[in-house]
Protein backbone atom coordinates (compact mmCIF):
# COMPACT_ATOMS: atom_id res chain seq x y z
CA UNK A 1 0.00 0.00 0.00
CA UNK A 2 1.48 3.36 -0.89
CA UNK A 3 1.70 6.20 1.60
CA UNK A 4 -0.23 9.38 1.07
CA UNK A 5 2.01 12.33 0.37
CA UNK A 6 2.56 14.63 3.31
CA UNK A 7 1.64 11.94 5.86
CA UNK A 8 4.46 10.76 8.11
CA UNK A 9 5.12 7.05 8.09
CA UNK A 10 4.03 5.16 11.19
CA UNK A 11 6.95 3.83 13.23
CA UNK A 12 7.56 0.21 12.44
CA UNK A 13 7.90 -2.51 15.02
CA UNK A 14 11.40 -3.07 13.69
CA UNK A 15 12.42 0.45 14.69
CA UNK A 16 11.33 -0.21 18.29
CA UNK A 17 13.08 -3.57 18.65
CA UNK A 18 16.03 -3.69 20.97
CA UNK A 19 18.77 -6.30 21.15
CA UNK A 20 18.03 -9.40 23.18
CA UNK A 21 21.29 -8.80 25.03
CA UNK A 22 23.15 -5.54 25.57
CA UNK A 23 25.85 -4.29 27.93
CA UNK A 24 23.37 -1.93 29.59
CA UNK A 25 20.88 -4.72 30.10
CA UNK A 26 23.51 -6.96 31.72
CA UNK A 27 24.76 -4.07 33.88
CA UNK A 28 21.25 -3.26 35.13
CA UNK A 29 20.53 -6.96 35.70
CA UNK A 30 23.79 -7.35 37.63
CA UNK A 31 22.89 -4.34 39.81
CA UNK A 32 19.39 -5.61 40.63
CA UNK A 33 20.62 -9.19 41.06
CA UNK A 34 23.49 -7.94 43.22
CA UNK A 35 21.03 -6.10 45.44
CA UNK A 36 18.95 -9.28 45.80
CA UNK A 37 22.10 -11.26 46.60
CA UNK A 38 23.15 -8.63 49.16
CA UNK A 39 19.80 -9.04 50.94
CA UNK A 40 20.37 -12.79 51.15
CA UNK A 41 24.01 -12.49 52.24
CA UNK A 42 23.09 -9.88 54.86
CA UNK A 43 20.67 -12.39 56.34
CA UNK A 44 17.68 -10.06 56.20
CA UNK A 45 15.08 -12.78 56.67
CA UNK A 46 11.86 -13.61 58.47
CA UNK A 47 11.20 -17.31 59.16
CA UNK A 48 7.94 -18.76 57.85
CA UNK A 49 6.51 -20.70 60.83
CA UNK A 50 6.07 -24.42 60.30
CA UNK A 51 8.41 -24.57 57.28
CA UNK A 52 12.17 -24.70 56.69
CA UNK A 53 11.82 -21.56 54.57
CA UNK A 54 12.39 -17.88 55.29
CA UNK A 55 11.07 -14.80 53.55
CA UNK A 56 12.99 -11.67 52.65
CA UNK A 57 12.64 -8.43 50.65
CA UNK A 58 14.82 -9.52 47.70
CA UNK A 59 11.77 -9.94 45.46
CA UNK A 60 11.49 -6.14 45.21
CA UNK A 61 14.74 -6.26 43.22
CA UNK A 62 14.04 -9.49 41.32
CA UNK A 63 10.59 -8.51 40.03
CA UNK A 64 11.55 -4.96 39.07
CA UNK A 65 14.96 -5.80 37.60
CA UNK A 66 13.81 -8.81 35.59
CA UNK A 67 10.85 -6.87 34.24
CA UNK A 68 13.09 -4.10 32.96
CA UNK A 69 15.92 -6.27 31.64
CA UNK A 70 13.86 -9.04 30.01
CA UNK A 71 14.27 -12.81 30.05
CA UNK A 72 18.08 -12.76 29.69
CA UNK A 73 18.38 -10.21 32.48
CA UNK A 74 15.89 -12.27 34.45
CA UNK A 75 18.20 -15.27 34.22
CA UNK A 76 21.14 -13.21 35.55
CA UNK A 77 18.99 -11.80 38.35
CA UNK A 78 17.51 -15.23 39.12
CA UNK A 79 20.97 -16.76 39.49
CA UNK A 80 22.17 -13.98 41.79
CA UNK A 81 18.92 -14.00 43.80
CA UNK A 82 18.95 -17.77 44.33
CA UNK A 83 22.56 -18.90 44.46
CA UNK A 84 23.18 -18.11 48.12
CA UNK A 85 19.90 -19.45 49.54
CA UNK A 86 21.02 -21.13 52.77
CA UNK A 87 20.67 -24.91 52.58
CA UNK A 88 18.36 -25.05 49.55
CA UNK A 89 19.99 -23.16 46.66
CA UNK A 90 18.77 -25.48 43.87
CA UNK A 91 15.12 -24.92 44.76
CA UNK A 92 15.71 -21.17 44.95
CA UNK A 93 17.61 -21.09 41.64
CA UNK A 94 14.85 -22.99 39.84
CA UNK A 95 12.16 -20.65 41.15
CA UNK A 96 14.06 -17.38 40.68
CA UNK A 97 15.46 -18.08 37.22
CA UNK A 98 12.08 -19.08 35.78
CA UNK A 99 10.44 -16.26 37.75
CA UNK A 100 12.89 -13.81 36.16
CA UNK A 101 12.12 -15.09 32.67
CA UNK A 102 8.38 -14.83 33.42
CA UNK A 103 8.74 -11.22 34.66
CA UNK A 104 10.68 -10.17 31.58
CA UNK A 105 8.16 -11.57 29.12
CA UNK A 106 5.04 -10.53 30.99
CA UNK A 107 6.16 -6.97 31.63
CA UNK A 108 7.03 -6.28 28.02
CA UNK A 109 3.95 -8.00 26.65
CA UNK A 110 1.34 -6.71 29.11
CA UNK A 111 2.17 -3.91 31.49
CA UNK A 112 4.48 -1.99 29.20
CA UNK A 113 2.11 -2.21 26.23
CA UNK A 114 -0.46 -0.27 28.27
CA UNK A 115 2.02 2.44 29.32
CA UNK A 116 -0.26 5.21 28.02
CA UNK A 117 -3.01 4.25 30.48
CA UNK A 118 -1.45 4.50 33.95
CA UNK A 119 -4.33 2.85 35.79
CA UNK A 120 -4.40 -0.17 33.47
CA UNK A 121 -0.61 -0.41 33.48
CA UNK A 122 -0.43 -0.40 37.28
CA UNK A 123 -3.28 -2.91 37.62
CA UNK A 124 -1.46 -5.20 35.19
CA UNK A 125 1.74 -4.70 37.18
CA UNK A 126 -0.06 -5.84 40.36
CA UNK A 127 -1.41 -8.90 38.51
CA UNK A 128 2.10 -9.62 37.18
CA UNK A 129 3.73 -9.48 40.63
CA UNK A 130 1.03 -11.62 42.24
CA UNK A 131 1.35 -14.10 39.36
CA UNK A 132 5.12 -14.11 39.90
CA UNK A 133 4.56 -15.23 43.49
CA UNK A 134 1.57 -17.52 43.40
CA UNK A 135 1.74 -19.05 39.91
CA UNK A 136 5.49 -19.20 39.25
CA UNK A 137 7.96 -18.76 42.12
CA UNK A 138 6.25 -20.47 45.06
CA UNK A 139 5.08 -23.54 43.09
CA UNK A 140 8.51 -23.92 41.45
CA UNK A 141 10.22 -23.46 44.80
CA UNK A 142 8.09 -26.29 46.18
CA UNK A 143 8.92 -28.42 43.13
CA UNK A 144 12.61 -27.73 43.81
CA UNK A 145 12.28 -28.65 47.48
CA UNK A 146 10.49 -31.89 46.70
CA UNK A 147 12.93 -32.84 43.89
CA UNK A 148 16.25 -31.75 45.34
CA UNK A 149 15.65 -31.82 49.11
CA UNK A 150 12.98 -34.46 49.81
CA UNK A 151 11.96 -34.49 53.45
CA UNK A 152 8.94 -36.27 54.94
CA UNK A 153 8.43 -33.31 57.27
CA UNK A 154 7.28 -31.23 54.29
CA UNK A 155 4.12 -33.34 54.12
CA UNK A 156 4.25 -33.74 50.34
CA UNK A 157 3.92 -31.32 47.45
CA UNK A 158 0.31 -30.22 47.95
CA UNK A 159 0.64 -29.72 51.72
CA UNK A 160 3.88 -27.77 51.40
CA UNK A 161 2.50 -25.69 48.53
CA UNK A 162 -0.54 -24.77 50.63
CA UNK A 163 1.60 -23.76 53.61
CA UNK A 164 4.02 -21.69 51.53
CA UNK A 165 1.32 -20.01 49.43
CA UNK A 166 -0.45 -18.90 52.63
CA UNK A 167 2.79 -17.93 54.39
CA UNK A 168 4.11 -15.79 51.53
CA UNK A 169 1.03 -13.52 51.43
CA UNK A 170 2.59 -10.76 53.62
CA UNK A 171 5.76 -10.73 51.49
CA UNK A 172 3.71 -10.69 48.27
CA UNK A 173 1.67 -7.74 49.52
CA UNK A 174 4.80 -5.86 50.62
CA UNK A 175 6.56 -6.46 47.31
CA UNK A 176 3.47 -5.58 45.29
CA UNK A 177 2.93 -2.29 47.14
CA UNK A 178 6.59 -1.21 47.05
CA UNK A 179 7.16 -2.10 43.41
CA UNK A 180 3.86 -0.55 42.31
CA UNK A 181 4.86 2.72 43.98
CA UNK A 182 8.26 2.53 42.26
CA UNK A 183 6.73 1.81 38.85
CA UNK A 184 4.19 4.62 39.29
CA UNK A 185 6.92 7.10 40.22
CA UNK A 186 9.47 6.17 37.54
CA UNK A 187 9.57 8.43 34.50
CA UNK A 188 8.57 6.70 31.25
CA UNK A 189 12.13 6.41 29.96
CA UNK A 190 13.19 4.37 33.02
CA UNK A 191 10.15 2.10 32.80
CA UNK A 192 10.93 0.97 29.26
CA UNK A 193 12.09 -2.61 28.84
CA UNK A 194 15.76 -2.76 27.88
CA UNK A 195 15.23 -5.56 25.36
Amino acid sequence: MSQMSGMPAAPSMEAERKPVLSARQIGVAAAFGGAALAVVLAGITIPIPGTPVVTDPREVFTTTGASLTGPVGGIVIGILAGIAEPGIPLASLLAHIIGGIYSGFVYKNLSYRFRENNVTRLVLWVVQVLGYYFVVVVPLFVVGLVLFYPDPEYGGFVALLGVLEASVIPEAIFTTVVTTIVMAALPERYRRPLW
